[in-house]
């Protein structure tokens, strides 16, 4: 008697599968760290600490993403700027779940841009939906994205008031910020700035959320907060 149900695999078949997945993985891993030793770049710092440390730090930002844009209808479209991606894990994780074939209510297509180029073959390899612009932001014309996302960036940047300044320039609707706070004194390699009270009220900052990131340190704490976007307000 024929049934329409799929006959369940056999104990063979199954190891079978189980045997190509693992060497699928391992030839996944061993791909993604030959991308990154390419670029000159240890894989033990950018790969095993890194990639994870950026999906986190895009994991605190999703939830402010969505309840900035709760007003919206469901299916809405916009278009979000990556500042400072890095290796690309946290953008690549945003575009995948907020692709437009994804179930998720708000619909977002990815752009990221950094001065250099290091990680261009890994973000070809785990974000290859993710348009990249290599170059300074200061120098991008004719360009302007609904919402624009820099985490753990402005802590890195000379004259972090004229790089905020700035991202709020190609912003339409929001910009933001996610970076260690209060780091006084300055010990983390490549930090320059000092995120505080005073200079978040002198950008005009809302909704300023203060907590503890452990992808940082148990005993440090990061911020985030958001500001209005004003390239909708030029001439």
């Amino acid at each position: 008697m024929s049934t329409n149900k799929s006959e369940a695999p056999s104990k063979a078949t199954r190891e079978q599968m189980v045997a190509r997945i693992r060497a699928a993985r391992e030839q996944w891993d061993e791909l993604v760290r030959d991308t990154v030793s390419h670029a000159g770049l240890d894989p033990r710092v950018f790969v095993d600490k890194g990639i994870p440390q950026s999906r986190v730090f895009m994991l605190d930002v999703i939830p402010l993403l969505h309840r900035l844009y709760e007003p919206e209808p469901e299916g809405a479209r916009k278009t979000l700027l990556d500042v400072g991606p890095q290796n690309f894990a946290g953008t690549a994780m945003l575009a995948e779940l907020h692709g437009r074939q994804s179930f998720t209510r708000l619909k977002l297509d990815v752009t990221a841009i950094d001065l250099h180029d290091k990680f261009a073959l890994l973000k070809e390899l785990i974000a290859p939906s993710v348009e990249f612009i290599v170059g300074d932001l200061y120098k991008v014309e004719g360009r302007a994205w609904d919402t624009v996302v820099a985490s753990h960036v402005v802590e890195h940047v000379p004259n972090p008031l004229k790089f905020v300044r700035r991202l709020q320039a190609v912003a339409k609707d929001y910009v933001i910020i996610a970076c260690p706070w209060n780091e006084n004194p300055l010990k983390t390699k490549g930090h320059i700035n000092t995120i505080d009270k005073a200079f978040v009220r002198e950008l005009g900052a809302r909704d300023l959320r203060i907590f503890t990131s452990y992808t940082w340190g148990k005993e440090r704490e990061v911020c985030l907060f958001w500001l209005d976007g004003t390239a909708s307000q030029a001439k």
